[in-house]
């Protein structure tokens, strides 16, 4: 079974990786991301499937593309092996305008201590931008 010191560290690794996003290109922070993720991972996010990593690079790609200057801090960490749980708080700017977007991922991990599945529950209210954003990004 995979460790509480390791799921401590892939989970700081995660944020690391969204956290540098203003340094990088959206690309490769989601590649970042990639390397701690199973090859079949899938999740939930707000009560969504998420059926692969495709589907969540596509979220990455709106919501880092957006929030140029995001920045995520875990205000908690509960590790009780495999499974994890963190909540947290995104921080940005969109069109001039603050955002501040409270959540809480669950994580369960596989015993190669990859993410295999995730609940990422949030408001998506918090993140209305993205319908702006996806307009005005072309296809």
């Amino acid at each position: 079974m995979v460790s509480r010191d390791h799921i401590a560290s892939v989970l700081h690794q995660l944020n690391a990786a969204e956290n540098d996003r203003p340094n990088s290109t959206v690309e490769a922070t989601s590649a970042r991301i990639d390397k701690l993720m199973a090859p079949d991972v899938h999740g939930w996010r707000a009560g969504v499937v998420v059926p692969d990593r495709a589907a969540e690079r596509e979220n990455e790609r709106l919501g880092f593309g957006a929030l140029k200057d995001y920045h995520r801090d875990f205000d908690q960490m509960i590790i009780d092996p495999p499974m994890a749980c963190i909540n947290w708080t995104i921080r940005g700017s969109f069109n001039g305008k603050a955002v501040v977007a409270p959540g809480a991922s669950i994580f369960r991990f596989n015993d190669d201590g990859l993410i295999a599945q995730y609940w990422m529950y949030i408001n998506p209210n918090d993140f209305a931008y993205r319908r702006e954003y996806a307009a005005s990004t072309p296809a």
